[in-house]
């Protein structure tokens, strides 16, 4: 059975810089993601875009789970 969605998270986040400051620790935070789990993902996804603002969406589940989906920089 596929997950249900809960809300998708729209982000743009420097390559490798993500932290659980604001603006990121705030909007995921109020849905009940790790943020670290989300930070070490992206960095180490993003780590060789680093400076470059990268377009992230984050479908978010039910169960707080979630799933990185990074874009192209513009």
């Amino acid at each position: 059975m596929a997950k249900e969605i809960a809300a998708f998270i729209k982000l743009q986040i420097k390559g490798g810089a993500a932290n659980p400051s604001p603006p990121v620790g705030h909007a995921l935070g109020s849905k009940g993601v790790n943020l670290m789990d989300f930070c070490k993902q992206f960095n180490a996804r993003t780590q060789e875009k680093a400076g470059k603002v990268i377009p992230v969406i984050l479908p978010v589940y039910s169960e707080k789970s979630f799933a990185l989906v990074v874009k192209q920089p513009p």
